[in-house]
């Protein structure tokens, strides 16, 4: 009657040890979650910011080098009525409206691409919810085995191996929960550098339409329609160069730099996708073979004491 009364006590003093522990464990994937989500929420807000940080960049772009190329094309005009000039500079005020057409074109394909980073934050949150979700489940699980393995077992080494093991799932959540967080912190940073390619085709592309602008305002600088013959020449030879020299030159820089800025831009959504999904599955599956580790580990404790 008295070893039934203190087997009773001592199953009484473990069911409430288990309480505890599960308590705690519950606290701690709860707190965890949190944490993980407040990381979530930081990471989307700053993509957000990114992404309106590079459409205004590149609707600045526009805006800018717009009203460049227009004010260019403006010092053309009077040299359109000349006889003697009058073919080269409607051809010069040609290539300005074709580059003024790029721009508009390249920016408009630059903001579709820049927007398309939002996809980065979906696959982000989608990944690390479905991740942390399954492993920390799989620890809720592996600690409710544990302890009903070390309650039931007649074991001698049944105490030590409760001590044992009585944290670890709590202390693996804690862990993962850092892992996945670094992975989150990580990527943040990595992001950071479509910031210098952005910056870095930005201060290019400027320079490009800012040297046609600046080679048609030095022809037109030379002299007006009412100049000597020999002025007249200089200008007209000055003005067919940017339809056959200079213009093409400056669409093949502009088509190739708006076409590299894209493609440098798709290749680090797809790169950011990848490192997501890398990042979390290496942590989600190391994770999750400690927590089947547990039981196994409890089971050999309770049989060698190891």
């Amino acid at each position: 009657m008295m070893r039934s009364l203190i087997w009773f006590a001592v199953l009484a003093v473990l069911a409430v040890n288990f309480q505890n522990a599960s308590g705690q464990l519950s606290n701690t994937i709860m707190n965890r979650r949190g944490s993980i989500n407040s990381t979530l929420s930081s990471f989307s807000s700053n993509l957000v910011n990114k992404i309106n940080d590079y459409a205004n960049k590149f609707t600045s772009l526009r805006n800018d080098m717009s009203g460049q190329l227009t004010s260019a094309s403006q010092t053309i005009t009077s040299f359109l009525s000349d006889t003697q000039l009058g073919d080269v500079a409607l051809l010069a005020s040609d290539v300005l409206s074709a580059a003024n057409s790029n721009l508009q074109s390249g920016v408009s394909a630059s903001l579709t691409i820049t927007a398309s980073f939002s996809a980065v934050g979906t696959c982000l949150n989608t990944k690390t919810q479905a991740s942390v979700s399954a492993s920390f489940n799989a620890f809720g699980v592996a600690n409710t085995m544990y302890f009903n393995m070390v309650t039931s077992s007649s074991s001698m080494y049944a105490n030590t191996c409760r001590d044992r093991y009585a944290n670890t799932a709590n202390d693996l959540v804690n862990q993962e929960a850092d892992r996945i967080q670094d992975c989150l912190n990580d990527e943040n940073t990595e992001l950071s550098r479509v910031n210098s390619i952005v910056n870095n085709f930005m201060s290019l592309i400027r320079q490009h339409y800012q040297g046609l602008t600046n080679h048609v305002r030095y022809c037109t600088g030379l002299g007006s329609k009412d100049s000597r013959a020999e002025v007249k020449a200089e200008i007209g030879a000055c003005l067919k160069a940017i339809s056959t020299f200079v213009g093409p030159q400056y669409k093949a820089l502009f088509d190739q730099q708006f076409a590299l800025v894209i493609a440098m831009m798709q290749v680090e959504i797809v790169a950011s996708n990848n490192r997501v999904k890398t990042c979390i599955n290496q942590v989600s599956n190391t994770y999750a073979a400690m927590a089947e580790a547990i039981v196994p580990a409890v089971s050999t404790c309770l049989s060698t004491g190891q």
